[in-house]
């Protein structure tokens, strides 16, 4: 029956859906914390129990996708041919409006879907960006820190220069003294002769 095979098309439709959607949280939540990423795991999250509301609905409801409709307002036990025709027509309006229904429902899932896969999409492609952030990062942490070594060893040279001025200032007031010294005793040596 076309009911019972487009109802089982509903149930695979479903069945990969929910396949779909477990892939794409469990991408979702690999993700790093960043804002862009719970907005789109909260949409995700708000798209997804709709989904499943309304799966439940047609699990409620649509059970007896396959059922006939049965003798509405025929006397079951010498039905006219105007009554017979009369519910076949009615029968066959139920039927079409069920089945009517599943292709809209159908076509709903399909749109999800859809729609996840296009999220799908979107993660990957922030998978990239969200590589190449951490990429960045890397490089510039190790940036960092051969800049502190630099500014260490920069440091270290300063210190250096300073200990050599010093060193070169004390050695230079030793000249100078011990000059000083030698020419006040020649000159004290010149004054007593």
């Amino acid at each position: 029956n076309g009911n019972e095979e487009m109802w089982d098309k509903f149930e695979e439709e479903m069945e990969a859906n929910k396949e779909l959607s477990k892939g794409l949280l469990a991408r979702l939540k690999n993700l790093p914390n960043d804002p862009k990423r719970a907005a789109m795991t909260k949409t995700f999250k708000s798209e997804y129990q709709k989904f499943q509301r309304i799966v439940n609905k047609v699990h409620k409801r649509g059970g007896g996708m396959g059922e006939s409709v049965g003798n509405v307002g025929v006397d079951s036990d010498h039905p006219s041919q105007e009554q017979l025709r009369l519910a076949e027509v009615k029968r066959d309006e139920e039927l079409a409006k069920k089945q009517q229904k599943v292709q809209q429902l159908n076509q709903d899932v399909a749109d999800l879907a859809h729609m996840f896969k296009d999220v799908a999409a979107l993660v990957d492609q922030q998978q990239d960006t969200v590589d190449q952030i951490a990429i960045n990062v890397e490089k510039t942490k190790a940036n960092t820190q051969n800049a502190a070594q630099e500014l260490h060893q920069a440091d270290e040279y300063l210190n250096a220069a300073r200990k050599r001025w010093l060193c070169i200032g004390i050695i230079l007031a030793i000249i100078l003294v011990v000059i000083g010294i030698v020419i006040w005793v020649a000159v004290g040596n010149n004054q007593k002769k």
